[in-house]
């Protein structure tokens, strides 16, 4: 082997490394209890999993009202409910058959959630985001239903079929087990709530990090 091709090669090998650390640095924060969003910083927080009730009955909706204190916000909260501050307000999520209550709160966007899985238990894990334009996340799947709220920003999810963005305002749920990725599209950070209502047996999230890796539609 000569020098030109040991150089070649060490040059090939230092540009694969690069592209790697490149498309590591495109990954937002994988999201975790108390992350820094929760101080207002960049990250993805898992705000509260709770179990649900087995009282509750299909068709089931996905409700958020705004509050403008904690004390408010708390004050209805339910077996099916979670009330937490973020993006400079209050916020009550409600898993729960009717819409027409409003738990004394701001109505703020209702959603019907797909069927559920068949499972004995149910839980809800709510997050929060506050992410750059132009990260995405890993590739993942869910053991339940997955909804989504734009409070700011713009976000687009790619699926297997397709893609679905998501403008300011704009909300989505996805069914169980579609495999996804979520990228923060548009000029500003987006910030961004979501709840999965999932099988409580199984983890909520399973995250794709072995090759080959599922095709998606493309947000770019």
């Amino acid at each position: 082997m000569t020098a030109l091709t040991v150089r070649c090669s060490i040059g090939l090998i230092v540009l694969i490394i690069m592209m790697m650390r490149s498309a590591s640095a495109q990954l937002e924060p994988a999201c975790v209890e108390s992350s820094p969003e929760r101080r207002g910083e960049i990250g993805c927080s898992l705000v509260e999993n709770k179990p649900l009730p087995a009282t509750l009955h299909e068709p089931l909706f996905w409700h958020i009202d705004r509050f403008d204190s904690g004390e408010s916000a708390r004050r209805p909260v339910g077996p099916a409910s979670v009330a937490f501050a973020a993006h400079g307000t209050w916020w009550l999520m409600t898993i729960e058959s009717g819409t027409d209550d409003h738990h004394g709160g701001q109505h703020v966007t209702h959603v019907a959630l797909p069927a559920l899985p068949l499972a004995p238990k149910y839980s809800m894990l709510v997050m929060s985001a506050y992410i750059p334009a132009g990260l995405t996340s890993r590739i993942h799947m869910h053991s339940g239903v997955e909804g989504f709220y734009v409070v700011d920003g713009q976000q687009c999810l790619e699926t297997p079929t397709r893609i679905y963005e998501m403008p300011k305002g704009g909300s989505l749920v996805i069914p169980t087990g579609v495999t996804m990725r979520l990228v923060a599209t548009g000029t500003k950070p987006r910030r961004a709530l979501a709840v999965i209502v999932y099988d409580s047996s199984q983890p909520p999230t399973t995250r794709m990090e072995t090759e080959p890796l599922p095709k998606l539609a493309s947000c770019k």
